[in-house]
């Protein structure tokens, strides 16, 4: 029999269950720019043929492989995929939007392989754009380091200046505070986490450093976060973890 003591009941449960995600906070906002790995194109040690065709973001390294942003924010705890959408352009092959809880979005794009120097201008024009007002944004790079390729140098050239804002930028690829932090810096945005060696770009440390911006982490938290996440999946100490994302400060000398 139905009651107003049951309807009551009912109606408790379902605002209860109802999904975190549903209300996220639409001015803390990440977008990641994702270079596809591609063995035919970039200066890197070629992977499987599988997972490093730039064409193909379905199983692409960084984008459809197990530890790639669409698959692993996907699953991650407390992530909700909120959609995505195919052939966005010739450039950007898929675009994934997700939350974390109520507190995060995130925008992920996955660009062409072949085009990693398009990918690269576009999150430094990212980098370069202050936040909107009242908002809080970071900009994220995950792949190659492309700036080690000499066939990409000439896109620097195109690389915008920017006076002083508060937009924070990561960079997910080998040694990219050597070949991005200055770069940024005279976008006006602020380096939080660059790498000083080689390293994999995989996604649990976007995950990791994602939940610290959401939480108002400072650039030291992000930085410990990022290294602990990488020292969990590369089964490796947390100190080598934290070396990879050191303390290192820019210089204008660099």
């Amino acid at each position: 029999m139905i009651t107003l003591r049951s309807i009551s009941l009912s109606s408790v449960l379902f605002f209860t269950v109802l999904p975190s995600y549903t209300a996220a906070a639409p001015d803390t906002h990440i977008h990641v720019v994702v270079s596809l790995v591609d063995n035919a194109s970039q200066g890197i040690v070629p992977v499987s043929a599988k997972i490093g065709n730039g064409d193909d973001p379905r199983s692409n390294l960084y984008w459809g492989a197990l530890y790639g942003v669409k698959t692993f924010l996907s699953k991650a705890d407390g992530w909700h995929k909120l959609g995505c959408e195919n052939a966005i352009s010739d450039t950007i092959l898929e675009r994934c939007r997700f939350a974390w809880k109520d507190k995060l979005t995130v925008t992920a794009d996955a660009y062409r392989g072949s085009r990693i120097d398009q990918a690269m201008l576009d999150f430094m024009r990212q980098a370069a754009t202050p936040p909107a007002a009242a908002a809080r944004e970071m900009v994220v790079f995950i792949g190659h380091d492309g700036l080690m390729d000499e066939q990409n140098l000439p896109i620097v050239q195109h690389f915008p200046k920017h006076a002083e804002h508060d937009k924070q930028a990561v960079v997910l690829a080998c040694m990219s505070d050597m070949f991005f932090a200055k770069h940024l810096h005279a976008a006006g945005s602020k380096p939080v986490v660059t790498t000083h060696s080689f390293m994999a770009p995989e996604a649990y440390v976007l995950e990791a450093v994602a939940r610290g911006f959401a939480n108002g982490a400072n650039e030291e938290e992000l930085r410990s976060s990022a290294g602990l996440a990488y020292a969990k999946y590369q089964h490796i100490s947390a100190k080598a973890g934290k070396s990879v994302f050191g303390a290192k400060k820019f210089k204008a000398d660099l």
